[in-house]
């Protein structure tokens, strides 16, 4: 079975297996979070609290870094590039930024973003920050699609 396909399936398990709350921690749900981020972090506070070899196996299955649980690689959208103020602020919250990442609203796409490491925890605070356009993981393994032709040939 490829990659692809092991992905897909553990991603589908785990939406039937943890819902939105998979700990007795805050839940934290919003339209600015990514479903696949959700899950993952939902996935990185139950491994945390209650460890796995086959929850573990899932995580790597799906590109999670599991090296250290209690952080997340995220992309960070915005309307517009962080100023002074706001990189503080994150940065005195834990986060790394990759400043140097930023990538700015082009075309019909009205956000820019830029790369981050989480702790997982500061999630809930994260999302109300009204700068904040959307969250998303960037824990996502691509894999090349192979015996497909090119179309048009």
């Amino acid at each position: 079975m490829s990659r692809l396909i092991k992905a897909i399936t553990s991603f589908l398990i785990v939406l039937l297996l943890f819902p939105a709350s998979c700990s007795d921690k805050e839940t934290v749900t919003s339209e600015k979070i990514s479903s696949l981020l959700l899950t993952q972090i939902n996935l990185r506070l139950e491994q945390i609290d209650n460890p796995t070899t086959e929850r573990l196996e899932m995580m790597k299955n799906m590109g999670m870094v599991v090296d250290n649980l209690e952080s997340q690689r995220i992309f960070i959208h915005l309307e517009r590039e962080l100023d002074d103020a706001q990189v503080k602020e994150l940065l005195d919250m834990g986060l790394t930024l990759y400043l140097d990442s930023w990538i700015p609203p082009v075309g019909a796409h009205p956000t820019g973003f830029i790369l981050a490491d989480m702790p997982v925890e500061v999630l809930g605070e994260l999302v109300d920050k009204e700068y904040i356009v959307h969250l998303d993981t960037a824990e996502v393994e691509f894999q090349p699609q192979t015996g497909s032709q090119p179309q048009g040939e």
